[in-house]
């Protein structure tokens, strides 16, 4: 009689453990929110460019503390303004702040906040004493604000002709040189810069308190912008913390 060879042991172990792996590898993954990209201006004591090199400011400290405490990973980045507002607008997961939320930009945005108050205020040369206090008084002279901003483009829709800058510091220059009469600005930013360049300005009045924002492209999503928020609106048991 001949003896048939024996058919070979399968692996059926190797089978399972292969069917187990495809399996899980056909599972679905929770992805991770992705790192937000969060652009600001030069717009002191509110958001700006430290010694060190390092984004600080009372409104960036209190949303470095509010993205701590949500867990959210975000980077940060100066920008002259109209860039870092317009890539907040057309690029995914991309946010700006310290930003006034107005009729025209809400549907553009999602948003948290606010992060602080700004005073709109205008202001011109100390030595020239100019008797300016409303909005209306400014028909007749030289006003400036800067481009893309809330505090100009309101004081525009009021009927008055605003010059622009490309950024704060050269709008404060401006004054300075005699090239304007009157610059509109949030009143701790105009204080801050003129101190900064040792310029002697008057407040001359202030005609409206506006609430600013970190507003972020749609593509941010909501429960992010809700963890956020939820931080914002929760004092912090330990105080805000300094920068380097």
């Amino acid at each position: 009689m001949v003896k048939q060879p024996r058919s070979p042991v399968k692996p059926y172990w190797l089978i399972i453990a292969l069917g187990i792996l495809l399996v899980g590898n056909s599972l679905p993954t929770r992805a991770q929110p992705p790192l937000l990209t969060i652009n600001t201006e030069e717009y002191p004591p509110f958001n700006y460019l430290n010694a060190q090199g390092i984004v600080d400011g009372i409104a960036t400290q209190k949303l470095r503390n509010a993205l701590r405490h949500a867990g959210i990973e975000a980077h940060f980045r100066v920008l002259p303004w109209a860039r870092a507002y317009t890539e907040a607008r057309l690029r995914d997961h991309h946010c700006v702040y310290s930003t006034t939320r107005t009729d025209a930009r809400a549907q553009q945005f999602h948003w948290a906040g606010p992060l602080v108050i700004n005073e709109w205020s205008a202001f011109g040369l100390a030595e020239r004493q100019l008797a300016l206090t409303q909005l209306d008084d400014l028909h007749a002279w030289r006003v400036g604000s800067f481009r893309e901003d809330a505090v100009g483009d309101y004081v525009e829709s009021q009927g008055v002709s605003v010059l622009r800058a490309p950024t704060e510091r050269e709008n404060m220059a401006r004054l300075a040189a005699g090239l304007l009469d009157v610059i509109v600005t949030g009143r701790a930013t105009g204080e801050y810069l003129a101190e900064e360049q040792n310029l002697a300005i008057e407040h001359l009045f202030t005609f409206y308190y506006a609430p600013l924002y970190l507003a972020c492209h749609p593509s941010v999503g909501s429960d992010v912008m809700e963890r956020l928020q939820q931080q914002l609106d929760t004092p912090f048991a330990t105080p805000l913390e300094p920068m380097p």
